[in-house]
């Protein structure tokens, strides 16, 4: 009996992959949005720190940050 492919390229294919989530979640959307309606002028890395100091492990993205910017 011959093999169809190599243990190698099987191991491979077999590896979960991981889908990165589209958009904010909903509850960081909501503190975001206050925070800059209080400040209007922050600055991205203002508005991360903030996030993450309430949120702990969230990391804000800056193309959040922007889209969040423009609702506010």
């Amino acid at each position: 009996m011959e093999n169809l492919i190599t243990f190698d390229k099987f191991g491979k294919s077999q590896q979960p992959k991981v889908n990165e989530s589209e958009g904010i979640h909903p509850a960081v959307r909501t503190k975001l949005l206050d925070y800059l309606k209080e400040n209007p002028n922050a600055t991205f890395a203002e508005a991360k720190n903030h996030i993450g100091s309430i949120i702990k492990g969230w990391k804000l993205s800056e193309d959040d940050f922007e889209e969040a910017k423009k609702l506010s």
